[in-house]
């Protein structure tokens, strides 16, 4: 009664000090806002545009409405021109910027080259934009003209969205690694490669690979890395799809085809940066048209799967499913898509990065419950279910680590069924089986549920009894000899008699292994036969 009256003082001394430590910090607290910064005097520093393009561009008139400008503000932003400077021109009044560097661009704009122009009300002098000509066919430009605040917000979901979509992938990355570091499994290896890849890709297509400045060195070459990287994604997704799919289980050829074909595709990557032009803007096309028709092929294969109730179509119809709209979309209605494929294409692939990584997760699982399941049968006697003798020894060393560590007694007993080879011949070896299995089950039940309970082969068993002193050894194996006295009538055969002759030893602070241990067990097991058996000895505590 004290104690717990001493602990509810203690409580309440606690409650009451934490109540005037809320107390004082409200009494403290300031309403005064927090001010932070200092005055600049540096000033902006201006672009200075002279549209210089490097090649082919586009010139865009877009022609004030009628009557001439409002005199509101006009934001206008290009998107989906990888290369090349952006010029946005009214009148004399300029802004440029490069999507290859986020330093020229206006900071009120994160997806694209935007500017704010102020025509002057009545002015028709229309809005001229200038880039480079688009070397991806498949992936047009889009320019957009209206009202800033719309147009910025607009601007700034896309941003979050491509951040988010990369900030997945690199999550995946980082998982993948920390799970091929634990692991040691080679397919985790190779997820956090195509990985990397993806998030690459996914910054180029994004153009965050130049935010806040350049850090990738591709300046000057980036639709020439996009399709690239976009070559030899194409070889890992194939691979990585067929693996989810199981068709490389049930078709090798088809495997070996597609990782050849892995290999010319990441071969053909590396040549991209000295091909044309029109050849690359060809490659570009035949490698996007190309995925779709990947994407089309593993759902019917993952339909297929479904269909004959294998577990291994779900997860890819998922992966893939959300490529095909994207390809209906392509097909039918290019300008509906133009407006955000970027996000479309980069949230369609984080979500197969996502079920991929999925699937590594649960083949892992299955890898180890194998392993498990092998484990567990080469540790396990067939015949009684009991641990072998290889676990026996496992568990028996740890026994005693622990023994040792936590400085508590440790127990173990040598326990042999009497006249076994009697059993056999008079009985049959098909009784002796039974036997076996019944002596098993009466240990099981004999001993406490922290024992482990062994066959070590033949007629022979070990119990080891972990903080246990020989006398509870003993006491226990007394109320095994008793159940077994009732064999014959439980297994239905008259005359049939049972006993056990058992051998007691307690860990030694000289054991250095568990030879010793067992040896002095095996040797008071004998002294029990050779004393008349159906009795238990305990080896002396001094001997080692």
């Amino acid at each position: 009664m004290k104690a717990g009256s001493g602990m509810r003082k203690a409580g309440l001394l606690t409650i009451c000090a934490g109540v005037l430590s809320l107390a004082a910090c409200v009494g403290w607290h300031d309403d005064a806002p927090v001010v932070t910064g200092q005055p600049t005097t540096a000033v902006e520093a201006s672009q200075t545009c002279d549209h210089a393009h490097t090649g082919p561009h586009v010139a865009l008139r877009l022609p004030a409405p009628e009557g001439g400008w409002s005199g509101a503000p006009q934001a206008v932003v290009v998107m989906n021109t990888f290369a090349g400077s952006v010029d946005i021109r009214h009148g004399t009044r300029i802004r440029c910027g490069s999507p290859e560097d986020a330093r020229s661009l206006d900071s009120r704009f994160r997806a694209g080259v935007g500017a704010v122009i102020v025509p002057e009300a009545g002015d028709t002098a229309p809005i001229e934009v200038g880039f480079d000509d688009n070397a991806l066919p498949l992936w047009r430009p889009i320019v957009q003209l209206g009202e800033p605040a719309p147009i910025q917000r607009a601007d700034i979901a896309r941003f979050a969205v491509r951040i988010a979509s990369i900030a997945v992938v690199l999550t995946l990355l980082v998982s993948a690694l920390l799970a091929f570091f634990a692991t040691r499994e080679r397919a985790f290896a190779s997820y956090a490669v195509a990985a990397s890849l993806f998030a690459l890709w996914q910054a180029l297509l994004s153009g965050l690979w130049a935010w806040p400045r350049p850090w990738l060195p591709v300046a000057g070459m980036t639709v020439q890395a996009l399709v690239g990287l976009g070559l030899g994604m194409a070889g890992l997704t194939t691979s990585a799809l067929l693996r989810q799919s199981g068709l490389r289980r049930r078709h090798p050829r088809l495997d070996r085809a597609a990782t050849w074909g892995a290999r010319g595709l990441i071969a053909m990557a590396v040549v991209v940066p000295w091909l044309p032009v029109q050849a690359v803007a060809g490659l570009s096309v035949a490698i996007e048209l190309g995925f779709y028709l990947l994407c089309l092929a593993f759902a019917i294969a993952a339909l297929t799967a479904l269909t004959q109730r294998r577990g291994d179509g779900l997860l890819l119809l998922a992966g893939v499913i959300p490529f095909l709209p994207i390809a209906g979309l392509q097909a039918a209605w290019p300008d509906a898509l133009a407006l955000w494929k970027v996000e479309a294409f980069m949230l369609a692939g984080g979500w197969l990065a996502l079920t991929c990584s999925m699937t590594l997760t649960l083949r892992l699982g299955r890898l180890r419950r194998q392993r498990d399941e092998m484990r567990m049968l080469a540790q396990t006697d067939a015949l009684t279910g009991l641990p072998n003798r290889r676990a026996a020894l496992e568990r028996l060393e740890q026994c005693m680590a622990d023994a040792r560590d936590t400085r508590t007694p440790l127990t173990i007993a040598f326990l042999d069924v009497d006249h076994f080879k009697r059993i056999n011949d008079v009985h049959g070896h098909e009784t002796g089986d039974r036997v076996l299995r019944h002596v098993a089950r009466a240990l099981r039940h004999a001993f406490r549920d922290a024992d482990h309970i062994a066959r070590m082969g033949g007629e022979e068993f070990l119990a080891i009894l972990p903080g246990a002193e020989p006398v509870h050894a003993q006491t226990r194996i007394d109320v095994l000899r008793v159940s077994l006295q009732d064999i014959g009538s439980a297994l239905g055969i008259a005359g049939l008699q049972v006993t056990l002759s058992a051998g007691v030893s307690a860990l030694h602070p000289l054991d250095r292994d568990t030879a010793a241990l067992l040896r002095r067990a095996d040797s008071a097991m004998y002294a029990a036969k050779r004393g008349g058996r159906d009795r238990t000895e305990t080896a002396a505590a001094a001997v080692a």
